[in-house]
């Protein structure tokens, strides 16, 4: 049991920047904060965009190309203003934001005994590098 117990101790603390890194840029998703106001359009928060890219596409962000100004034809116009509108499940998206946030605290919280044991604590900050190093290195020679 003491192994196991160990083996949790340094997984879990090996994967909680993964794990809080995906539930707050997944948090952020879900409202659609990696986009633009409008479909084409340059994302309002880049740097919300760029964990989104990774996150959906293990891929560094480019930004848009910013393109030409295009005149706008009025019926392209038209069917632009009316269009539906999404169906949005609110409460869904809440449960969610609350999932995320959730997964966040109680990964903070192993993360917290994890370091509160005087003899596993350095093996611990070990663990707590390599699963910070290893996703950066793997982003960075891609």
């Amino acid at each position: 049991m003491l192994t196991l117990r160990q083996l949790h101790r340094y997984l879990g603390v090996f994967f909680t920047p993964a794990i809080v890194f995906f539930a707050f840029s997944g948090a952020l998703q879900t409202f659609d904060l990696h986009k633009g106001a409008h479909r084409g359009d340059p994302p309002t928060y880049p740097w919300i965009a760029a964990m989104a890219t990774l996150h959906k596409d293990q891929e560094v962000y480019e930004p848009p190309k910013p393109k030409a100004p295009a005149a706008a034809s009025a019926p392209a116009a038209a069917a632009k203003a009316a269009a539906p509108e999404e169906h949005v499940n609110m409460p869904l998206k809440l449960f969610v934001v609350a999932l995320a946030v959730g997964l966040c605290l109680s990964s903070l919280a192993g993360l917290y005994i994890a370091f509160t044991n005087p003899r596993s604590r350095r093996s611990a900050g070990f663990a707590l590098a390599g699963g910070m190093a290893l996703p950066a290195l793997l982003v960075l020679l891609a």
